[in-house]
């Protein structure tokens, strides 16, 4: 079963750095070799701007900077083997952005689900649907999903 997704959200604008709880996010989408599931990411950020659209928000841009972050992290969880946001506040300090919102998650097999699982804990869904940002990063590596969203592309 897969683990649940986990959010967060970080405003410089308000002074606020918020963890929004617990649940279950590239240069465009980034992928490792070693997963066998090059697409994966891409179709994850495909559901995501498709579902955004759905709701009269604009698709979000990839920004090859943001999809290194998430490489990044995505890749750390994958050596802990855990999902987390741990360093989550380091990356939205290389962004130079004043919002960041990133959601994670571990263990599903059909990208698409990985929408539904969001969708599904407010905290993620709010994530998804922030207007505030415009840019994005994917990234997928070992079961591990990273989705990191900004104001700025860097």
């Amino acid at each position: 079963m897969p683990s649940t997704p986990r959010p967060l959200l970080r405003g410089r604008l308000c002074g606020l750095w918020l963890a929004l709880g617990l649940a279950g996010p590239a240069a465009m989408a980034q992928h490792s070799p070693s997963t066998g599931a090059p697409d994966y990411a891409e179709r994850v950020l495909a559901a995501i701007n498709g579902y955004r659209l759905t709701q009269g928000l604009p698709a979000l841009v990839p920004a090859p900077a943001l999809g290194v972050l998430a490489a990044e992290h995505s890749a750390a969880m994958a050596t802990r083997r855990r999902p987390s946001h741990d360093g989550f506040a380091q990356r939205v300090d290389r962004t130079g952005s004043e919002l960041c919102v990133e959601n994670v998650a571990q263990g599903f097999r059909v990208p698409e689900q990985v929408l539904l699982g969001w969708r599904g804990v407010a905290t993620h869904h709010r994530n998804l649907l922030e207007p505030r940002v415009r840019y994005v990063g994917v990234a997928y590596q070992e079961g591990f999903v990273t989705y990191f969203a900004c104001d700025v592309a860097q």
